[in-house]
């Protein structure tokens, strides 16, 4: 857990840096980027998560933030964007915790950015993804299968391992990091999405059985996501 929580303050802690060259570029304008970012209320009392939320956030608008100097509008634009998206990790993060309490925070945060992280980068729903981690594994990291299956996507390493060493993936037991763990259930849903041009079919691929039953799990954990509104509009 200590590694855990290390490598990804060290990353957060990076991507944050983006931040303060916004800030130093937009001086002339007297515009301070961090004071711009106003967390909803229910953070006031968690001042160590809402600065890891912040820093968490600020890796969904690096694209906006590196352009952000040539203009003012771009820095307002940046702001926007992680205002947005600090609410819905924040959401996401919560909601995690309420379907499975034994979920650390800081196991909840990283979840919940590699969940967006990843659905932007392998062009899957996000709601799909958190509703598959929730019927697979219950956002349990070191969650292990009788048959195999590992981390919070509950992912075959024997019978994915070419592809994943390929992207970034190395061992078994790096499927137990949550964000490898996500990245690369995101991968096969993608490939799976791809192949086959239909959600339900490529989650009968991914589950390994029957499509028509792994799809009314699945879809009983889409209307969880949905009603506790985790996604915020951009």
């Amino acid at each position: 857990m200590k590694h855990m929580i290390r490598k990804s303050m060290a990353a957060l802690l990076i991507l944050s840096s983006a931040g303060f060259l916004l800030t130093a570029a937009m001086g002339q304008h007297g515009s301070s980027f961090f004071p711009a970012l106003h967390l909803p209320g229910q953070w006031a009392d968690e001042p160590e998560t809402a600065a890891l939320v912040r820093k968490t956030a600020s890796a969904l608008a690096s694209p906006a933030l590196s352009a952000a100097g040539a203009a003012l509008d771009a820095h307002r634009t940046a702001c926007t964007a992680i205002a947005a998206a600090t609410e819905s990790i924040g959401s996401l993060s919560r909601f995690i915790r309420s379907q499975n309490g034994d979920v650390s925070r800081e196991s909840s945060l990283v979840q919940a950015n590699a969940f967006w992280k990843y659905s932007l980068k392998y062009n899957v729903p996000l709601d799909l993804l958190v509703a598959v981690a929730n019927t697979e594994s219950h956002f349990r990291p070191e969650a292990r299968s009788p048959a195999g299956a590992a981390g919070v996507m509950q992912v075959m390493w024997k019978v994915h391992a070419g592809l994943l060493q390929a992207n970034g993936i190395m061992t078994d037991e790096d499927l137990l990091d949550p964000e490898m763990g996500i990245a690369a259930g995101s991968l096969l849903l993608s490939r799976y999405i791809k192949a086959y041009g239909d959600t339900k079919a490529a989650l009968g691929r991914y589950y390994g059985g029957s499509a028509t039953v792994y799809w009314s799990r699945i879809s009983r954990n889409l209307v969880k996501v949905k009603n506790a509104k985790v996604v915020a509009a951009f």
